[in-house]
């Protein structure tokens, strides 16, 4: 993978779990950072929109209960699964079908973040 940024790396090993349908790095103002999809086309600007708007609801819900900060938000949706992490100032969004492995899912989100992190 000559040229290719470590990023993107790290985005595309994620993408090769089973029934991974994008990998997705929005900036907590709701841009597009870099992405990746498997299969279907997404509205990237939407859904970063509305990740950053989600993620800061979820976070003002911390706050005020008094429950800490988010370290990862898993969202079940009838046909699919979306994870969603914090890393400081960006947000990371793996879309998945609703079949895949949650427990391989938020392992392997979780083992690339120091990657993505290290990246940004």
């Amino acid at each position: 993978m000559s040229g290719v940024t470590p990023l993107k790396r790290a985005l595309t090993d994620l993408s090769r779990i089973p029934k991974v349908q994008g990998v997705f790095v929005v900036s907590k103002e709701g841009f597009t950072i870099d992405s990746i999809t498997t299969s279907g086309a997404f509205d990237e600007e939407a859904l970063a929109a509305m990740v950053t708007a989600s993620v800061g609801s979820i976070e003002s819900m911390g706050k005020e209960l008094d429950l800490g900060r988010s370290e990862m938000i898993t969202v079940e949706f009838s046909g699919h699964i979306a994870l969603i992490a914090e890393l400081e100032e960006n947000i990371v969004v793996l879309l998945a079908e609703r079949g895949a492995v949650l427990g391989r899912l938020r392992y392997e989100l979780r083992k690339q973040l120091p990657r993505i992190r290290a990246a940004l």
